[in-house]
């Protein structure tokens, strides 16, 4: 029974098949019967979709025989399980490491240790050069005490000939200094004493006169002595004490003496403040043919305040008070604002500003220094800045490159000029600008370092003057002009370039009572050293390649063309 069943329902879905696929061959007569007539348009639109009357004819012949399959109902026995030898077991425990401490034998580089033999203590050298211009120079200093520092410094230079006249206008300098310096664990302590000779002849006499060179000779002879204390150790509370004494007299008359006291101290409050003072004491006594010994006293003391404002701001704010007792000024004390600012723009650039004052001391020995032609009986008085203001902009690329530029305005009051004197235009003497004169000065600096294997600095000024008292800013340029580059070439070659430009300066001619220029200044020099060995060298040295002989005061050329050789020994 069960199988007539299944017999019938298998009849049943064959005939279900057979059926259906009668219905699908239908359509898709009718749509091909459709797709043949779709060119012809029908002339009654209401008769389309009606199904015509079709014959179709079912041939019920094959039949479907399946064939019967075997099952197969055994089961998959499962596999005996199996007795793990040995068996496993699970501990947990704490775990802590107890490493003993490390102590690695870091060690800083060291670099190669010369010999003794190999460190020098000292050079000597000599050259020679036209103008019949010998130079001698000798050092020495004692070499690995750590204690203590000994040492001696030789030197003379000189031109027998000038510019003018032959020996006429020679000039030369020798001089002789010691000095020494002991340290502590507390204190270090230094010293020195020394002398030097300058000489000069005075040739801005008129061209065509008959002169003996020893009757317009000049040399100024002066000797000094200073010490130095100061503590050694890096302490919040530092400080430095210095003295010095020094005695210059001319081949004529005028004898100068200077006794000169600083200090200097700075107590570090935290990491942003501090608290500095800085004294200094000059008592300077001159005497001439026809100016009596009297002592010029000059004390000077500034204490600030430093610390940090907001953020990156540094402020340092404090006074200057000077007394003096120049006849010149009816007032023997002043007091001027000592203000410095500086903010970071960017981690490049600085932006700096200061608003200061205070008195410059000018002796006769200063003013020697700036111009050796002096007269007798020159007046000589400290120049009193009454105003000076400054800001500007300092950079940094890298370590290696560094620029600032910036704008000062000063005024200088009791400022001295050099004018040429009536009773003999190859001296000089000072005028003193009694009503203050205001100077501008624009200026730009641009430096660069590559270690010691090259060095480039550059620095350009402008100056303007706004005289008071006096009519011009005599000998006083309007521009400058300084640069200096240094090359060493695999320690072998080292080379050297100085140049010097400067103008815009004019000199009061004394015949005449007008104001003339004076021709402007270019001056290029290069050095050149070739090292034959860590002891032995030889250098060339050219100064003034242009051979421009300009004035650097009225009257007064300078030597052309100068070409200098010599050898220097290190031991």
């Amino acid at each position: 029974m069960k199988s007539n069943n299944m017999h019938v329902r298998h009849t049943k879905s064959l005939w279900n098949i057979r059926l259906g696929g009668l219905f699908v061959a239908g359509l898709l007569c009718h749509y091909s019967v459709s797709a043949q007539q779709g060119t012809t348009p029908k002339k009654d639109w209401e008769k389309e979709g009606e199904i015509e009357d079709v014959e179709i004819e079912i041939v019920n012949k094959r039949e479907i025989t399946l064939p019967k399959a075997n099952r197969n109902f055994e089961k998959i026995p499962p596999r005996p399980a199996e007795t793990i030898k040995p068996p496993i077991t699970y501990d947990f425990r704490s775990f802590s490491v107890q490493a003993p401490p490390i102590n690695p034998p870091i060690k800083p580089l060291k670099l190669k240790v010369e010999s003794p033999s190999n460190v020098y203590g000292g050079y000597v050298r000599a050259g020679f050069g036209n103008y019949v211009s010998p130079l001698l120079e000798a050092y020495y200093n004692t070499r690995r005490d750590k204690n203590k520092l000994v040492g001696a410094h030789l030197y003379h230079n000189s031109s027998d000939r000038g510019p003018v006249d032959g020996r006429n206008s020679g000039s030369g300098s020798t001089g002789l200094s010691v000095f020494g310096k002991s340290f502590s664990n507390a204190i270090a302590l230094s010293g020195n004493a020394g002398f030097e000779n300058r000489t000069t002849h005075f040739y801005g006499y008129k061209p065509g006169t008959e002169v003996d060179a020893a009757s317009i000779k000049q040399s100024y002879n002066l000797f000094k002595l200073g010490g130095e204390l100061t503590n050694a150790t890096n302490a919040d509370f530092a400080y430095t004490l210095g003295a010095s004494f020094s005695h210059m007299a001319d081949k004529y008359k005028a004898r100068e003496t200077e006794v000169d006291l600083n200090f200097r101290s700075a107590y570090k409050i935290d990491e942003d403040s501090r608290i500095a003072i800085k004294a200094d004491y000059f008592m300077i006594s001159r005497k001439d043919e026809k100016v009596e010994a009297k002592p010029r006293n000059l004390f000077q003391v500034t204490p600030t305040y430093e610390f940090k404002v907001i953020d990156d701001l540094k402020l340092s704010v404090g006074f200057v008070a000077a007394f003096e007792n120049d006849s010149i000024d009816k007032k023997s004390t002043h007091v001027y604002p000592d203000v410095k600012a500086s903010y970071p723009l960017s981690p490049s650039v600085e932006a700096v500003a200061y608003l200061s004052g205070g008195m410059e001391k000018v002796s006769l020995q200063s003013l020697s220094n700036e111009n050796i032609w002096q007269a007798p009986n020159v007046p000589v008085f400290h120049t009193n800045k009454t105003f000076d203001f400054g800001a500007g902009l300092r950079a940094k690329v890298g370590n290696k490159v560094s620029a600032h530029a910036g704008l000062a305005f000063t005024n200088l009051k009791n400022w001295y000029y050099f004018v040429n004197t009536t009773t003999d235009v190859s001296k000089f003497t000072t005028v003193y600008d009694i009503d203050g004169t205001k100077r501008t000065n624009f200026y730009a600096a641009l430096s660069y370092a590559q270690s010691e294997t090259a060095k480039f600095m550059v620095r350009g000024d402008y100056y303007s003057y706004a005289a008071g008292s006096v009519a011009e800013a005599w000998h006083r340029p309007t521009y400058k002009l300084t640069a200096n580059a240094s090359i060493n070439v695999y320690d072998k070659i080292l080379f050297n370039a100085d140049l010097i430009a400067q103008g815009g300066m004019k000199a009061l001619d004394p015949e005449t009572n007008k104001a003339v220029s004076l021709k402007g200044a270019f001056d290029l020099n290069l050095k050149t050293e070739y090292l034959f060995s860590q002891s032995f060298s030889a250098f060339v040295q050219l100064n003034n390649i242009t051979s421009s002989k300009y004035p650097l005061f009225l009257n007064y050329p300078v030597r052309g063309f100068q070409v200098m050789a010599g050898i220097t020994w290190s031991f």
